[in-house]
């Protein structure tokens, strides 16, 4: 089972969005996939499914054992159309549990996850930060894949993140790989973002900085709002982004 925490250090770098468009695509390959909503906002939680269960992520963090993971699992209303897609669902209450204190010595969510089976992929969609939350994702994780935009703080958001991975790889994981760096919402035309591309190589190494680059496309917000995965939107653009997304989906997964 691979474990995949998806990370961003800053709003608005479409981490979600990339997080659901990956479960899409292992899920267009027929594999069973489990999302993990650690976002206290819950978008991936309101895209993949209409309604709330008894139990959430925040249960897990209050009682982290294989017994409360499992009853927070929640079938997605993707389901109907595509391969196996679960949800374990956000809950704003989760922000209680994101206050770092500086260490880590016995991780909540790894602890609740060891033993459970029946998953291809699991992705772990972080709160857009690096507190106690995707620290804990990426302790419980064996990749970790981070997203990111075209712009100065993105670069400085990518040299955190892979600083806090290298961290957590000495203190409590050390299986915990880099899978690569996502440049999302990339605009070929822009010198800007041409520039910036060629900074995140230097910064994370041109073999870690995952090729194509992500365009910057409406069909992840078409997709949001029907609350279908984006390979089942009709259009050129939704076609582009999911063969992309489908040739990141093939390196994650080695």
């Amino acid at each position: 089972m691979r474990t995949v925490a998806i990370v961003a250090n800053k709003g608005g770098t479409g981490k979600t969005s990339l997080t659901l468009g990956l479960a899409g695509a292992a899920a267009h390959r027929g594999l069973a996939v489990l999302v993990i909503d650690l976002d206290p906002q819950g978008n991936a939680t309101s895209h993949l499914r209409s309604t709330k269960g008894r139990t959430s992520a925040v249960d897990i963090f209050a009682h982290p054992t294989q017994a409360t993971f499992e009853s927070a699992i929640a079938v997605c209303n993707w389901d109907a159309a595509l391969g196996e897609v679960d949800v374990v669902p956000s809950h704003p209450d989760l922000i209680r549990f994101d206050s770092w204190n500086g260490a880590m010595s016995n991780p909540k969510l790894a602890r609740a996850m060891k033993g459970v089976v029946g998953y291809d992929l699991v992705l772990v969609d972080c709160p857009p930060s690096l507190g106690a939350l995707t620290r804990e994702a990426l302790a419980a994780a064996d990749r970790a894949l981070v997203v990111t935009t075209p712009s100065y703080f993105g670069a400085q958001g990518v040299e955190r993140a892979l600083a806090e991975i290298r961290e957590i790889q000495r203190s409590v994981n050390p299986d915990l790989e880099l899978c690569g760096v996502v440049m999302n919402k990339f605009k070929p035309i822009s010198e800007e973002h041409a520039f910036r591309a060629a900074e995140m190589n230097d910064i994370a190494g041109s073999r870690m900085v995952l090729k194509p680059y992500m365009p910057d496309r409406i069909a992840f917000q078409q997709a949001e709002g029907t609350g279908a995965p984006v390979q089942a939107i009709s259009n050129s653009g939704a076609r582009e982004v999911s063969e992309i997304l489908d040739t990141y989906l093939t390196k994650i997964l080695r």
